[in-house]
């Protein structure tokens, strides 16, 4: 009977002594949430733009004095289903040794597009695309699209990435006479990236707008480059940019314009 008081006592007496959390499981809880963050972090990152930005100017001295420039740049967001795509093209080339009089300009091109890509498979989505460009040698003082179809991605890895599309498009041209024309089209395009080597890539963009109205009236455009990696950051690119109109419009003398235009450029560009 002594007994049981003195171990009751005892145990109200004894310090209040907390489980201590062993170390194998503090150091789990501690990677877990590393790994949590590491994650956030990297999907933060996925959602921003990434693409490149390429600059290229020319200038020639003596018999000619010829002053070129040209800035073109592509940015893409890629975000679960959903994927933003914007370029833009910008040529400026003039002589300085022509009389002001008889204009100094030889050309100027810009060209715009954006596009949205909404994914309802793995590889398949439907589309919507614009782009707007004017050309000063072509005597185009606009010409402008809208279109929406459905496109596949057959490939894409570090190795291959192909796209196709098509669809319909609603296409518009106003040249410096006054002379307009619009119709509905159809749009086809195709998209082709490849490595060719460990730094060196080949890529080639191309759509083409054949006329519902007239089979006559057709325009494309397509751009082809090859693209070396010279840093971490840093690119140098050789490319050719076409543009084909099926029926040019006529200069001031009554002369039909050429169906084909063609700009090579080398640029240095940036990556971000």
């Amino acid at each position: 009977m002594i007994v049981l008081p003195i171990v009751l006592g005892a145990a109200f007496t004894l310090p209040n002594v907390q489980p201590e959390t062993p170390a194998a499981l503090t150091s789990l809880s501690s990677l877990t949430t590393a790994a949590l963050l590491q994650e956030a972090e990297e999907d933060k990152i996925d959602e921003l733009w990434h693409g490149n930005v390429n600059i290229g100017l020319s200038k020639s001295e003596g018999n000619a004095d010829i002053q070129t420039y040209s800035l073109d740049a592509r940015a893409v967001r890629e975000l679960d289903q959903h994927r933003y795509t914007l370029e833009g093209l910008w040529y400026y080339a003039f002589d300085a040794d022509r009389p002001e009089a008889d204009g100094q300009l030889i050309q100027r091109r810009a060209l715009g597009s954006a596009k949205y890509d909404q994914f309802f498979s793995e590889k398949s989505y439907f589309w919507f695309s614009a782009f707007a460009e004017t050309n000063f040698a072509a005597l185009l003082d606009l010409r402008w699209s809208m279109s929406a179809g459905i496109g596949h991605q057959w490939r894409d890895d570090d190795q291959w990435k192909i796209n196709t599309e098509v669809g319909l498009a609603y296409f518009d041209e106003e040249f410096d006479d006054g002379s307009q024309t619009d119709y509905m089209a159809i749009r086809a395009a195709w998209d082709l990236w490849t490595q060719v080597t460990e730094t060196v890539v080949f890529g080639h963009f191309a759509e083409i707008f054949p006329s519902l109205d007239d089979k006559d009236d057709i325009y494309g455009r397509a751009t082809t480059y090859f693209e070396a990696q010279l840093s971490e950051r840093m690119t140098g690119r050789l490319s050719w940019v076409a543009s084909y109109d099926n029926t040019p419009t006529v200069d001031a003398n009554g002369d039909r314009l050429k169906r084909l235009d063609s700009l090579y450029l080398f640029t240095l560009g940036w990556t971000f």
